[in-house]
């Protein structure tokens, strides 16, 4: 070998020296600043305990204040520790390693955080766990009613159109649009607990720290039958499909078209107009109605200043899907050649009665109703309820 390659070998060599060395020996560092130097000496029995109570106990020993601020499953690790008037730095070396922890220590105050390059792998795993078990972070279902069990301890709790039955523990909110929020014995909840269109009952021994809001009465009970029905459709779903249910509400459907004709002949007269020439974009906003009604109403109830918005956005669909259906029959009356004089009233009488024939079909005429309706909704919504007309080019 050349001189001048033992020269570059060496010097390669003591370039990666260091970070060798670093790699070789574990980092035995896990506190930052120093210690006392009258620091006592500790003794440490426990056979069954945490990290937490192990950081305590030193803590206690020596006077200092102690704040931890890694996260629940890094403290609560189960931990036996046998020491005896061993120095207070190598105690608390030995729990921080068995913790995956790091700390600072300064002014009397041991600072005790997470390893994040140690606990990184793990912590992860145990978060995803913890979202998908039995501890997840927020649980939000629609069209049924939710239960969290004894052994439980979620975030957030809402269902949208259903109930929430809780026995174990809520960290903020529970939240019902179209049911009732129950707390069973033992129950506790540290948010508040809304129930729209049902009730809030809590029972003996359940604990209740936020505010109860409970918005029942005639209006919000429909409000929350009405969200039942549109976003979970199995309540009371035998009676949707009887005959007397069905001329019942066909009946109903036809006299508000036929009162909404009277009472906006002007505005439905520029819906209709906006139909007419937007028929594609009306479309795509009857997808829009029909499809994001149900993520709205997640996403209000799952912040407490939106959900005295729900209702609102319910009466909004109602309004939206009664005034497609009242414009729909009126397109539809004003192309049967069987009316001399076609006012608004005389055609949405006309088309009324044939999508009312059709809504008794068992099944289908649901449906149909249903996308006849929004597909007209949706040049309710985009025409402001008749305040903007399309001009065709």
């Amino acid at each position: 070998m050349t001189a001048a390659k033992l020269i570059v070998v060496l010097a390669v060599a003591l370039m990666l020296l260091p970070g060798l060395a670093w790699a070789a020996t574990p980092d035995s560092r896990r506190l930052e600043g120093r210690l006392p130097d009258n620091s006592p000496a500790v003794s440490i029995d426990q056979p069954r305990g945490t990290v937490l109570d192990a950081l305590s106990a030193i803590a206690k020993q020596t006077g200092w204040s102690l704040v931890v601020t890694a996260p629940e499953s890094a403290t609560t690790h189960p931990l036996t520790l046998q020491v005896s008037k061993r120095p207070a730095g190598e105690v608390l070396d030995l729990i921080l390693e068995a913790g995956s922890l790091r700390a600072s220590f300064a002014e009397g105050v041991l600072r005790v955080r997470s390893d994040g390059a140690a606990a990184s792998g793990d912590s992860w795993r145990e978060r995803r766990r913890e979202r998908r078990g039995r501890h997840g972070s927020e649980r939000v279902v629609f069209g049924q009613s939710l239960n969290v069990a004894a052994e439980e301890t979620v975030d957030k709790a809402v269902a949208v159109g259903g109930s929430v039955t809780i026995a174990g523990h809520v960290r903020r909110d529970a939240v019902a649009v179209g049911g009732s929020v129950t707390l069973l014995p033992g129950a506790r909840v540290e948010g508040d607990a809304v129930a729209i269109g049902g009730a809030v009952s809590i029972d003996q021994g359940a604990t209740l720290e936020g505010d109860n809001v409970s918005l029942g009465g005639a209006l919000p009970t429909g409000v929350g039958s009405l969200t039942r029905w549109v976003v979970g459709g199995r309540p009371g779903l035998h009676s949707m499909l009887g005959f007397a249910s069905r001329m019942t509400r066909a009946v109903l459907l036809y006299v508000i078209a036929l009162l909404i004709a009277v009472a906006f002949p002007d505005a439905f007269s520029r819906i209709k107009t906006y139909l007419v020439n937007r028929p594609g974009l009306s479309a795509l906003g009857g997808l829009a109605i029909i499809f994001g009604f149900v993520p709205l109403c997640v996403l209000l109830a799952v912040t407490i200043i939106g959900i005295p918005l729900i209702p609102v956005a319910v009466m909004l669909l109602v309004a939206l899907l009664l005034f497609g259906f009242t414009v729909s029959a009126g397109w539809l009356g004003e192309r049967m050649p069987l009316l001399q004089e076609k006012t608004p009233v005389k055609t949405v009488a006309l088309g009324g009665v044939v999508l009312a024939l059709v809504g008794l079909v068992p099944w289908i005429g649901t449906a149909a109703l249903i996308l006849v309706a929004a597909f007209s909704a949706g040049a309710t919504l985009l025409s402001r309820f008749g305040r903007t007309v399309a001009v065709t080019v």
